[in-house]
């Protein structure tokens, strides 16, 4: 086996680890097989191993598969210390509650903005992302975050052709790279309808004690309550939030104190 196959093995074995992680219940091989998008014989020989170092574990009865027992143990090794979304939560609640949309906690990655927490809104009709999401760069308010405050290498990754998720979504890579521009001025960055018809997203940057981006807040909402220019309530409630977070990595601690106006 090359060396591109074996990164490919274990890209599929990792896309699969995260499928069954992130899900709400147990699942089958042809559910895996269908949503990875690799046949079901492959997906079965990736079940088997991640099954033999403990990683999955298929009940008997049903065949399906959910997180086996060494990935506790793994978790109660992680280093000690307040997360990134233990600081924010508490505070993203209290925004959720004023501004009544939706917000997401995300970090960066190579080729996405990588959800960590949500909170969905208290409209009616609930809006949101799962945890363990990837939104993409070029069409996500938060991932448009990461390429204008992030690593300077990330926006050089967009190359032509971009996906294409709705008729708004941007695909001219030079038009990206000059809304960038507009982002890091104004300090946000929205995505009115690029990733789905009828949503909008807001977002800002949390910084970390060095000045770095350490993840993104996103509000979500429907055009009818996040229109495409957000109102000035929308944007200080994200931007207080932002800052607030930003300071609780700052200082390494926090409660659960609403979140001050930005300076």
């Amino acid at each position: 086996m090359e060396k591109s196959d074996h990164v490919r093995a274990a890209d599929t074995s990792l896309r699969i680890l995260q499928l069954i992680a992130f899900s709400d219940v147990p699942l089958g091989v042809t559910q895996i097989a269908a949503q990875v998008g690799t046949a079901k014989g492959a997906v079965h020989k990736h079940l088997r191993t991640l099954g033999d170092h403990g990683m999955v574990a298929q009940d008997p009865v049903t065949s399906l598969y959910s997180l086996g027992p060494k990935i506790w143990l793994m978790a109660q090794k992680a280093p000690p210390g307040r997360t990134l979304a233990e600081l924010a939560l508490p505070l993203m609640r209290v925004t959720r509650d004023e501004l009544g949309l939706a917000v997401v906690l995300s970090v960066p990655t190579a080729r996405s903005a990588y959800v960590l927490a949500t909170l969905s809104s208290n409209q009616p009709i609930e809006i949101g992302v799962r945890p363990g999401g990837e939104l993409s760069l070029h069409s996500s308010a938060q991932g448009k975050v990461f390429l204008a405050f992030g690593d300077p290498s990330l926006p050089e990754s967009l190359a032509p052709p971009l996906e294409r998720f709705t008729p708004k979504t941007q695909t001219d890579v030079g038009s990206v790279r000059a809304e960038l521009e507009q982002i890091r001025r104004q300090g946000y960055a929205t995505a009115p309808e690029e990733s789905l018809l009828g949503i909008n997203a807001l977002a800002a940057p949390i910084f970390d004690s060095r000045g770095q981006i350490a993840g993104a807040i996103g509000l979500i909402g429907s055009v009818q309550h996040l229109g495409s220019q957000p109102s000035d309530t929308q944007l200080d409630g994200l931007l207080r939030l932002t800052a607030a977070i930003s300071r609780r990595l700052d200082e390494g601690s926090g409660g659960v104190s609403k979140p001050s106006p930005a300076p």
